[in-house]
């Protein structure tokens, strides 16, 4: 799970007023602009108004953010505070720089200049209106993993999505939209990337989430279970994806024209696999694994329509399979990959 980027440095964080976030974002926007810092004075009132150039818009971005970041530290501290933890003044930092879609270590001139066009203040309100309809579809979608998880062991899917209950009540886009408040551990066959943060990285997760138990409903759950017992016998304890090594059996079968809801990859069936792929390139090997999968859909009825995006995810892990699959040619090792159960 994505985690701030920033830790206190000991128990008593330093009190810092808010000139330390002023610094940070003076220093990205200086190398975002290849200018050097003295160029990058506070630039007046009216060039804030009226400054539109390439020149002097790195400056302008600069000193509306910090102006954007003072406003939201007197809100956060109800304005009874002119100073913050550092811990704290760099967390709404990236919250700020989160919700106006900008990276303080990477600026687009682009960027900079549509913002500053449109005004600070109204682009902030409506990206955090976006993100605030965004939280609204989270309790949706985990309803829906919820109801659509099989009856499978697995104590980091269920602590997860206990962590995960409620999660718009913990959820505070005002001050810290970049933030995760949950404990993520169940992993996805397709991790979801850490450079997503906060709702959309929760939203995405279980969004992939939903789309693995819809693929894994296709099968009959002691099968499932046979495959799952394969991987090992105390599966349900791991922290373990339960829908890869399920789908990889059900390529296999598919590879090896045996039957796909079965999930019965047995020795027979290696050796006909090896057969198919002995002295393919990384490139056939890739093509008949990519129709292998895309057989396995079919035969589960994952149309290309409704289901375009399962198949999608399947079509994804055979491509993750082409290195695994060649290295187990070379060894006489395909039982390790596809599961004898």
């Amino acid at each position: 799970m994505p985690s701030d980027a920033f830790r206190p440095t000991s128990d008593a964080a330093a009190e810092v007023v808010a000139e330390a976030a002023h610094k940070a974002v003076h220093k990205a926007a200086c190398e975002a602009s290849a200018e050097s810092p003295a160029s990058l004075a506070m630039p007046s009132s009216a060039a804030l108004d009226g400054a539109t150039s390439a020149d002097t818009i790195p400056a302008v971005f600069q000193a509306s953010l910090w102006q954007l970041l003072a406003k939201q530290m007197s809100l956060y501290t109800l304005g009874e505070s002119s100073s913050l933890p550092e811990y704290d003044a760099h967390r709404l930092l990236s919250s700020t720089c989160f919700v106006l879609g900008v990276d303080p270590a990477d600026l687009d001139i682009a960027v900079m200049r549509a913002i500053c066009a449109e005004g600070f203040d109204v682009a902030y309100e409506r990206n955090l209106h976006a993100i605030e309809r965004e939280v609204g579809c989270t309790e949706t979608l985990w309803k829906e993993v919820c109801l659509t998880t099989p009856l499978l062991e697995s104590v980091a899917l269920k602590d997860t999505l206990e962590s995960l209950r409620n999660f718009k009540a913990r959820y505070v886009p005002r001050f810290f939209a970049h933030e995760i408040p949950a404990d993520i551990d169940y992993p996805l066959c397709h991790p979801v990337s850490e450079a997503v943060e906060g709702v959309r990285y929760v939203n995405t997760y279980l969004e992939r989430l939903i789309g693995e138990n819809h693929f894994l409903q296709c099968f009959d759950l002691e099968r499932c279970r046979s495959v799952l017992h394969a991987v090992h016998p105390q599966y349900g304890e791991l922290i373990v994806n339960l829908f890869e090594p399920v789908a990889t059996n059900a390529v296999g079968c598919a590879l090896a024209e045996g039957e796909v809801r079965a999930l019965r990859v047995g020795p027979e069936d290696c050796s006909r696999i090896a057969l198919l792929l002995q002295g393919c390139s990384a490139t056939q090997v890739r093509r008949l694994l990519s129709e292998a999968a895309s057989r396995a859909c079919d035969a589960l009825g994952l149309c290309d329509g409704s289901d375009g995006p399962v198949r999608d995810y399947v079509q994804a892990l055979a491509e993750r399979l082409v290195p695994r699959v060649r290295m187990a040619l070379r060894t006489d090792a395909l039982g390790g990959v596809f599961l004898e159960c």
